[in-house]
């Protein structure tokens, strides 16, 4: 059997598609929220700056991100120490004062694991995978972090 191949242009027109994604409804309002009672709101990703920088920009949340911070800068994917660390040196912060959040519970798991503070969010009502990490919290959207922040 034959592995499935992209060609550049199909690889291309998925990347296009990325950068048009739109957040939640409550996304916008809840994150300048959390900018005007003066939390740094920070991207961590395994996305490239250039895609990142791009979705920011085309829905107009540009304004509100204190950094975007991916991969590419410590040259390995998450869940290894390097990523996490990169907030943590900019900010000069505890592990702990981070709320990190994620819809996908390997992400939360690997944010968790290295001593982030971190927050399923969990809009399907799915169940957390079987991983070496559970969170304490868990919301359903995010107009739920300010009840627990």
């Amino acid at each position: 059997m034959k592995a499935f191949e992209i060609d550049a242009s199909m690889k291309n027109e998925l990347l296009n598609l990325y950068k048009v994604l739109s957040p939640f409804p409550e996304v916008p309002e809840v994150l300048k929220k959390l900018k005007e009672k003066n939390y740094k709101l920070s991207i961590l990703s395994n996305g490239t700056p250039s895609l990142l920088n791009e979705l920011v920009k085309n829905n107009n949340l540009d304004s509100i991100f204190d950094d975007i911070f991916s991969i590419e800068e410590v040259g390995i994917y998450k869940p290894d120490s390097k990523v996490y660390d990169m907030p943590i040196k900019k900010y000069k912060i505890q592990k702990e004062e981070v709320a990190f959040l994620s819809a996908n519970t390997w992400d939360v798991s690997g944010g968790g694991n290295y001593g982030y503070s971190s927050i399923w969010v969990n809009r399907n009502n799915n169940i957390f995978d079987n991983l070496d990490y559970k969170p304490k919290e868990e919301i359903k959207n995010l107009k739920q972090l300010l009840d627990i922040i």
